[in-house]
């Protein structure tokens, strides 16, 4: 942009004034954006002391097992980004695999020998993930093109290749030229031997499986139908498993009523997830080669958020989200109901539970108040639970629930983090919403900004979860489609109602802050509650939905119209515009600190610039940071902290009432 080195000099010489004027601006080392950074009315301004336990603390996460050994494939922080690291053994130190600038966002070894890996990544965060495979010790090579999004991939049995999702990006947002999704086959040691196996234009494919038996199972979604389909590799035409289902996922005709889990039931068995009957997501069973599926375990008072599935007869390690919390079981044979293990484990989240494909062992990582990401492993000869790394240093902050009813007597929860005791009277709020819609507030590690507004600055801190947010069954999670959208922003008016009610808390010093989804809800608590906060803190967020459907990529298109409804239509279309911040940003009057990402794939750059346009032009103070190598989410350990220190001065200079430029 031609503006942005002026800009650029502008805030230097803004800086540089008040240093002049106001004693506390004077800094001897003021903190400066990265080279791919653009600070747009963000002065200069001194670092903050972070403290080593609020400093940004790397996890690690758990992707896979080496085929023959038991060692670890894991994502970790390494430089710049996340990058593949392996964990030979329990308590050793992660041995890098990759480097690099763009993180990697998942892999998987070979699965018969493990010589070689195949990674996704993508560049300066536009999600067109491609696939490389890598020898240690060697230079990844690309198998998939560029200027194509793999949304998944999975290997073949028996070293027959493996086959991927593939989906055609359109920056321009032309709707005439049509959705276009892919599966593919291909050698990884020959990449040029990849092949189309089917296309579909106007649809998707999503939830790519390969069964024990090497049948490769997919799901085509379009005009609001999912249909579960069997692939030939030759490219004759897809069979049908079982019948349609609509978004709903109503139990088709073909399926079998619940029972008893029968794990051995067939020797070609695929798993999933959905709230097919009932409230909450249940195990259900197919039949990859008849297609028949059954219900299983339809009577759990919570979300099935995990399933490992080992192809040798081995129990069932299920994952079930009860009120945020991750709770891990067994579902043995033919038993009614499946056992708890792991108990021991702090409160918090487990992701990603593997059964090594040859050894007992049950792998996972888990985040908790102790730790961004620890790796275990749960033998299943011992019946043991063995960390693999160790917990985070220092004292750990934990979260307690608030609960509060909303306007219409809908009763509503969130995570409060309150500030140490020895900070007295009532306590600035600082509100986190998180994205989505679909997502969901739950414990875990607390560093970076949200350790130093509670520890430094004394401020509680929320995360509510608004209606439409998961684990709270079927029926929550549809409170805020289409025209109740608006309801999801009241609930947030409820809850300054709350802080309003609590001698604990000063509700004429509140912040309301979020990302993606909750970005919009932030900007539209900004121009629905000005008069009740301080300002509020856009990262990524939607600020017209019209704008917004017309332009995020088209394999995002249908689902999100599902969500939010059909701009399309001249009635919806008119709705949506009401709603939209954009056309009510006269109404943003306290001031407004927006961040985004310019190859965000998702929400569109324009939206940010559209949002900080609008409520600069009424005269509010706005605070634009831009990343030129950023897509949907600050990933880069250098942009996050720069992004960290403008946080935390933003919102110190409202707490203390002074100027912003």
């Amino acid at each position: 942009m031609s503006s942005e080195p002026r800009l650029h000099r502008r805030a230097l010489l803004l800086g540089g004034a008040l240093g002049a004027l106001l004693p506390w601006q004077a800094c001897a080392a003021p903190v400066r954006p990265g080279a791919q950074l653009r600070a747009d009315g963000i002065p200069l301004f001194e670092r903050h002391a972070l403290g080593s336990e609020a400093a940004e603390t790397a996890g690690l996460r758990f992707l896979d097992w080496h085929p023959l050994r038991a060692e670890m494939l894991v994502l970790r922080r390494h430089g710049d980004s996340q990058q593949l690291h392996r964990v030979a053994e329990a308590g050793a130190r992660p041995e890098p695999l990759t480097r690099g600038r763009d993180a990697v966002s998942g892999a998987r070894w070979e699965p018969e020998a493990g010589d070689y890996l195949v990674f996704s990544r993508d560049q300066g965060g536009d999600e067109a993930f491609r696939l490389f495979r890598l020898v240690p010790g060697g230079e990844p090579q690309a198998l998939t093109p560029a200027g194509e999004r793999v949304s998944e991939f999975e290997f073949l049995p028996g070293g027959a290749g493996l086959v991927c999702l593939q989906e055609q990006l359109n920056r321009q947002g032309d709707a005439a030229a049509g959705s276009r999704s892919s599966l593919w086959w291909l050698d990884p040691l020959k990449p040029d031997s990849r092949r189309l196996v089917a296309e579909v234009r106007g649809g998707r494919y999503t939830d790519l499986r390969v069964s024990p038996g090497g049948r490769v199972v997919a799901t085509l979604t379009r005009g609001g139908r999912s249909q579960a389909l069997a692939f030939a590799l030759d490219g004759s035409p897809p069979a049908r498993l079982g019948a349609a289902q609509g978004e709903d996922g109503d139990m088709a005709d073909d399926e079998q009523p619940a029972g008893t889990a029968a794990v051995a039931a067939g020797p070609d068995l695929l798993w999933r997830r959905q709230a097919v009957q009932g409230e909450f997501r249940h195990l259900v069973r197919v039949d990859a080669v008849s297609g028949r599926r059954s219900n299983l375990l339809v009577d759990a008072r919570a979300d099935l958020e995990a399933v490992a599935a080992p192809a040798d007869g081995r129990p069932l390690a299920l994952v079930y989200n009860v009120d945020g919390v991750s709770e891990l079981s067994l579902l043995v044979g033919d038993a009614a109901a499946p056992r708890r293990i792991a108990t021991g484990l702090p409160a918090g989240v487990l992701r990603n539970p593997r059964w090594h494909p040859r050894l007992p062992l049950l792998g996972f990582d888990h985040v908790s108040a102790d730790s961004p990401g620890r790796l275990y492993v749960w033998s299943l000869q011992d019946e043991q639970l063995t960390p693999w790394s160790a917990a985070a240093a220092g004292p750990s902050l934990r979260a307690g629930v608030l609960r509060w009813t909303s306007f219409d007597g809908l009763a509503l929860s969130g995570l409060h983090l309150a500030p140490p005791a020895h900070f007295k009277g009532p306590r600035p709020v600082y509100i986190s919403i998180h994205g989505g819609p679909a997502s969901q507030a739950r414990p875990g590690y607390v560093s970076g900004v949200m350790r130093v507004l509670v520890e430094q600055l004394g401020m509680h801190v929320i995360e509510p979860n608004v209606r439409g947010s998961e684990g709270f069954g079927k029926s929550f999670l549809k409170l805020d489609n289409g025209r109740l959208r608006e309801n999801s922003v009241r609930d947030i008016s409820t809850l300054l109602d709350l802080v309003a009610s609590r001698p604990d808390m000063d509700a004429t010093r509140v912040i309301v802050a979020g990302g993606s989804y909750g970005g919009y809800m932030s900007l539209a608590v900004a121009t629905r509650e000005s008069k009740r906060i301080l300002g509020s803190i856009c990262r990524v967020g939607i600020a017209n939905f019209v704008s917004f459907l017309e332009h995020t990529e088209l394999y995002r298109r249908d689902n999100r119209r599902a969500e939010y409804g059909d701009e399309r239509d001249p009635a919806m279309r008119e709705f949506l515009q009401q709603i939209s911040p954009l056309n009510r940003a006269d109404a943003v009057r306290k001031p407004l600190f927006v961040v985004h990402g310019r190859n965000d794939p998702r929400v569109p750059y324009a939206e940010a610039q559209a949002m900080v346009g609008a409520v600069r032009a009424q005269g509010t103070p706005v605070w634009f940071l831009t990343a030129e190598d950023e897509g949907h989410s600050f990933a880069k350990a250098d942009n996050r902290s720069y992004l960290t220190q403008a946080t935390l001065e933003f919102v110190t200079r409202l707490l203390e009432g002074k100027p912003l430029q």
